[in-house]
């Protein structure tokens, strides 16, 4: 037995291996113990913002009114400070528990964790972008509800390119807080669990809503192998026809199309620079008809 010990929240959580496996972590904090609503930090273990975010709403919130289960998704990622240890866990859901990959079997193990639950938070943080951002499935109108309450600026339909996603097999409202590994991303993070567990009646108040805007991705944009990039655009920003959007030692990436840049870096990912998007609304109602969702009666 070796235990990784981790601190979330106000406890210690510790992550045991038997007989060579690894589950992911969890506490349930509030009155009772049957808790429909979870916080799952810890799927890439460099991303630690989401992690030390609720360990800080916790620490000053006392008074939580209901259950709220905790999670460390990845515990031997988190331990080492890498992304993944066999594969990257935010891509292989639902997972397969008799797998060689130690994620590939949390990722079975996380969603048999939370499968009592309604909705679930799940924490990031990015190399592309300060503020934070809220990505969706469209299978999933109730998180798509939730999403439009938060203090987030803009909201991400990832469904056409996160094959593998934990939100596209749970329903999951997934935050990238900020840049990875700073404090703005962790105090962004925390603003944005406070303010969800007060959408859940776990906190009291109300948080302060935002005017968002709604994407959809589109495809994600490939890399040449072992290329330097530097981008030339800004996410958010629409990209007109002919623009250059990234140069490498390898020549131009220049639009052929109009898009909305969408988590584009010179450094986040191994294989792409980030994904193409496109507007797909200024209100959830407008998102939801570009989506093709019908929303739920009390939405």
């Amino acid at each position: 037995m070796v235990p990784v010990v981790r601190y979330f929240g106000l406890h210690r959580i510790v992550a045991r291996v038997f007989g060579g496996d690894i589950t992911p972590a969890e506490e349930v904090l509030g009155p009772g113990d049957d808790a429909d609503v979870a916080i799952v930090g810890g799927i890439h273990g460099d991303e630690p913002s989401g992690v030390r975010a609720v360990r800080e709403v916790l620490d000053s919130s006392t008074n939580l009114q209901r259950p709220i289960q905790l999670v460390v998704a990845n515990p031997p990622a988190v331990a080492s400070h890498r992304r993944y240890i066999d594969a990257d866990m935010n891509r292989v859901f639902p997972g397969d528990p008799a797998s060689e990959d130690r994620e590939r079997r949390l990722a079975a193990a996380l969603l048999k964790t939370i499968s009592d639950c309604g909705v679930v938070l799940s924490l990031h943080s990015t190399h592309s972008y300060d503020d934070p951002i809220a990505l969706v499935s469209r299978s999933h109108p109730e998180v798509q509800a939730l999403a439009a309450r938060l203090p987030v600026s803009h909201v991400v339909d990832q469904t056409p390119c996160f094959e593998g996603a934990f939100a596209t097999s749970a329903p999951v409202l997934t935050i990238e807080a900020g840049r990875t590994r700073t404090e703005e991303a962790t105090e962004n993070a925390r603003q944005i669990v406070e303010a969800f567990l007060q959408l859940v009646d776990a906190l009291p108040g109300e948080p302060v809503e935002t005017d968002s805007t709604y994407y959809t991705m589109t495809e994600a944009v490939s890399t040449q192998p072992d290329a330097n990039y530097d981008l030339l655009v800004d996410n958010f920003e629409v990209v007109e026809p002919g623009t250059t959007v990234a140069r490498s030692d390898r020549g131009e990436y220049v639009a052929d199309s109009s898009f909305v840049p969408i988590l584009m870096s010179e450094t986040g990912y191994d294989d792409i620079l980030g994904y193409k998007g496109a507007v797909a609304g200024e209100t959830l109602s407008s998102a939801r008809n570009a989506w093709g969702v019908s929303p739920t009666p009390r939405n």
